[in-house]
């Protein structure tokens, strides 16, 4: 029964991602990166983000929905302005984890980014979204607790993370958090695609 949910579940996400939906700004991130915001979402502080002590850069993402008032949905972006080695941003996503215990790692730092008593809901694999391939991992965090969905991709180059978090306990949840995954550009391709 839980396989049919699912399955059920990714029917409907694949048809949310393609139906039209109202932006309310695209937001220049830093890197020449760009991102399209659902309908009431914005920054929640600089649109460059704050640059921590990781070397990552972090720009928080807030939802001021009626809707969200209740799943209380969040993403942060992240990202690293230090290069990735290798060729190709498809074989650089790939590498991320490609050792069991680089997959291991990151599967036991999701879980506990989540919550007490979390579960592994979607698996960490590579998955395409938008026009990336991102490795994705989704939990789902017990009563009263946000769940989490992870991705992360390559985008010239560079390292681009993902960490988006809701209280929606449905089969069908993030679905603002993928739609704003799919927009993910570089800044001068965007601006080819207009003319």
């Amino acid at each position: 029964m839980r396989t049919l949910a699912l399955v059920v579940a990714r029917v409907i996400a694949g048809v949310l991602l393609v139906l039209p939906v109202a932006h309310a700004e695209t937001v220049s991130l830093p890197y020449d990166l760009m991102i399209d915001l659902p309908e009431g979402w914005r920054v929640d502080g600089p649109e460059q983000g704050k640059l921590g002590t990781d070397g990552l850069r972090r720009v928080q993402l807030i939802c001021d929905t009626e809707a969200c008032e209740k799943t209380q949905e969040t993403c942060t972006v992240l990202m690293r302005r230090k290069p990735i080695e290798g060729d190709g941003d498809a074989a650089k996503v790939r590498a991320l984890y490609e050792s069991p215990f680089q997959r291991y790692l990151r599967l036991r730092a999701v879980l506990r980014n989540t919550s007490r008593d979390a579960e592994i809901l979607k698996p960490l694999e590579l998955v395409k979204i938008g026009e990336r391939d991102w490795y994705r991992v989704e939990t789902d965090a017990r009563h009263n607790y946000k769940s989490g969905f992870f991705a992360e991709t390559v985008v010239n180059g560079l390292y681009v993370g993902t960490i988006c978090k809701s209280c929606e306990t449905g089969a069908v949840r993030h679905q603002d958090g993928l739609r704003i995954l799919t927009s993910l550009k570089l800044r001068a391709l965007k601006a080819a695609g207009a003319h």
